[in-house]
This record gives C-alpha cells, structure tokens and sequence, in this order.
C-alpha cells in the first residue's frame, strides 16, 4: 500500500512529462490526438496551443496530412469548440443524420446533396439554385452545416478560414480569392455520421489515459464531448477493479481530495515517477490540459496564475516557478534562484514554437527588475526598457 502522501507538484510533473515523445513529427501529431480524441475545446485553440507543445515546430499541412488518412476526423460544436475523433468511434451501425429538417433552404439542399453523393470537393457541390446570387456563399453555408455537427471534411483548412473570417472579410481581393481557391479543393466534405456510445468501463480507460490518477478532481475535470461518467458511477466501477488487480487504490497525492486509483498495469511506473520525478524545467501554456494548477490541482499560495491562452508557466520538477502572461509581455517570478534556467528553456522553447507558436517575436514589457540580468543572459536583447527575443535567436 502507499505509505507516504506525495507533494502536488509531482502530479503536476507526471502530466506535464507525458506530452514528452521522442518520435518523427507526423508520429507524435498522431500520439497527440489519440491522447486528447474526444475532448472538445474552444477550436482556436488545437494549432495555437494544443497541438505546437506535443509537436516541436509544428506545421498545419502534418494535420491535414494525418486526417486525408482517415484516421481522424472533427467536429465542430455551436458552442465554438471543436473535437477529433477516430474513425473506429463512429457506430457504423447506426444510420447518418436522417435528414436536414429545421435547417435553411439552401443549407438543406447542400445537407441532402451531400446524404446523395457521399463525401464531395466543395467544387462538386454546383448546380444549387441561388448560386449565381452575389451574397451566396457555399463556404459559409457548409460551415452552418459544421457549426451545427451536421457535416465535417477530412482537411483543417475550413476550420482556419472559419476561425480567421473577420480577418479574411477584410483583406485584398486577391487574397480572398486564394483563400476560396484553396478551399475549393482542401478537402472532402460528407454528411456527420453518430459517434458510438462508449461504456463507462470504456471512458474510465480513457480518463486512465488522460489523468493517469483518477479522484474525484481529475475524472471531473476531463473534458468529454458526450456524456461522461460522474465520480459516483466511476468508483463503483474502480472497487471491482481493484479487488480484481485492474486497478490500486490509494491516498498517492496532496491536493487530490478522498481515495484515489492508478491502473494496475502502470502502478508501478507510476509510483516511481511521483517519488522521484525528474528535476528539470517544462514550460506549459496554462490553458492545456496537462497543465494541471488550477484546474484539478488548488494553485499553491504565492504562485497562483490565470489558465487562459496567452500564458505559459514554468514547471521545476512540477512546482510552478515563472510565468509569462499576455502573450509574454508580463513576466511573474515565483522562484528566483531557478529563473535563469527557465528563461533559457523559454528561449528554446519558443524557438521551436512550442509556446507562442503564432508570435514571431516574443517582446517582455512588465518584469522585476532582478529579472533584466537573467533575460540578457538567456539571449533577451534590450530595446528601450522592453526585452525581446526573436524567433530562431540563440
């Protein structure tokens, strides 16, 4: 049995570390959205935040590559968040949307087109009446269909045109008539087909994978884009696993309220690495969620921080030491005495675009003043009183 209750920050460091792969670029993309398949989160935040930190200079055509295998696919929700799925999750048993009821004409028409041809090009989607009429426009009315989990497609260029239409609304001509150009032929579109209903048996695995140690907090917590299961469903489940070896139940970390459960294959493993974690720097945005202060975890007194885009947290050994905010402009520190290692990781971190993958420059307007030595030496240039760093800087 566990006989020693261990710090938070270990937990905080068993999560971080596992968005740690040593593997080909499209190989860890893949890894990335087994482990995170199923979650919903706000759509803008797959390629600015999520998928950069698991893939070192990740680029947008290894994600459209991955779902033209069709091995994935997403789907987006009214709400603005998006999830991926895979294949095998769809119930192939189970008949497609019945029909376009409810929907506008037109996007009815494209909804029943689709249902007829099966998966299409954008450009095969012609002949529907209206659509000679100027304020007509084919890929807006497929992403109303998106927007409402009726249709999806096998690329991710829809989803950054979506997310980036004010800005497209306003640009040249020219480069508007890219953007459809490129949409035109980026990917199929097809009718959503019903996802299949998984046992709680089937998610606890699933939040085995993602939390490592179920509570209370971690099963809670998860982000599920279906019904999930509740703490009290979940441990009726877990006491029959443990008596049967499937699971060790134990008090493994503080901060983590009542009994707690490791999945027996990896109790082992598990305990070894909350005992003895590796002593390096990890710097995570806080909004993903292997960054676990905040969320599952209670922020520790004096190094509490805000979990919204735009922020990234220096971890030693788990323990909170640094953070950037706005967008780095704003650097807090927690721990002094290990600031200048975590600004040289920063700035290799950032120049792998793992944080702040979008930014070319990443500017410190707001810093303590102890912190301009650090800075300097970590490869920060000074501009007036601001710090800088350029992406590809050493």
């Amino acid at each position: 049995c566990q006989i020693r209750t261990l710090p938070a920050e270990r937990y905080a460091a068993l999560l971080a570390d596992r968005v740690l792969l040593t593997a080909p670029p499209a190989e860890k993309l893949e890894t990335a959205l087994r482990s995170l398949a199923g979650a919903a989160y706000p759509a803008a935040l797959w390629e600015s935040v999520l998928l950069p930190l698991r893939v070192g200079n990740y680029r947008p055509e290894l994600l459209d590559q991955l779902l033209a295998q069709s091995n994935f696919f997403w789907r987006l929700a009214p709400d603005g968040s998006l999830a991926f799925h895979r294949y095998e999750d769809i119930d192939w048993d189970a008949e497609p949307e019945p029909d376009g009821s409810g929907l506008a004409e037109r996007e009815q028409r494209i909804f029943e087109m689709l249902a007829r041809r099966g998966a299409s090009f954008m450009h095969r989607l012609t002949g529907l009446p209206g659509e000679e009429d100027p304020a007509y426009s084919l890929q807006d009315l497929l992403m109303r269909l998106a927007e409402q989990g009726k249709v999806c497609a096998d690329s991710f260029v829809p989803i950054r045109q979506w997310l980036a239409r004010e800005k497209r609304e306003g640009a040249p001509a020219k480069q508007r008539a890219r953007a459809g150009a490129l949409l035109r032929t980026a990917g199929r579109w097809e009718v959503a087909r019903p996802l299949r209903e998984r046992s709680p048996e089937e998610q606890l695995e699933r939040a085995f994978d993602r939390a490592i140690v179920l509570s209370r907090e971690t099963v809670q917590g998860l982000s599920w884009s279906g019904p999930g299961v509740t703490w009290s469903q979940a441990l009726e489940i877990l006491r029959v696993w443990e008596y049967t070896g499937r699971a060790r139940r134990g008090y493994f970390v503080e901060g983590l309220s009542g009994i707690q459960f490791i999945r027996g294959t990896e109790y082992a493993g598990v305990l070894s690495f909350l005992q003895d974690p590796p002593v390096r720097i990890q710097w995570m945005p806080a909004a993903d969620p292997a960054q676990s202060w905040g969320k599952s975890l209670p922020h520790l007194p004096g190094r509490s921080f805000l979990n919204v885009p735009g922020t990234v947290v220096a971890l030693r050994a788990g323990l909170p030491v640094a953070v950037m905010e706005r967008q780095g402009k704003t650097l807090r520190v927690f721990d002094f005495d290990a600031l200048q290692d975590a600004l040289s990781v920063l700035v290799g971190e950032y120049g792998a675009r793992r944080v702040f993958p979008g930014m070319s420059r990443l500017t410190v307007r707001e810093y303590p003043p102890e912190a301009a030595g650090a800075m300097e030496r970590a490869g920060f240039i000074r501009e007036i009183q601001d710090y800088v760093v350029y992406r590809g800087y050493r």
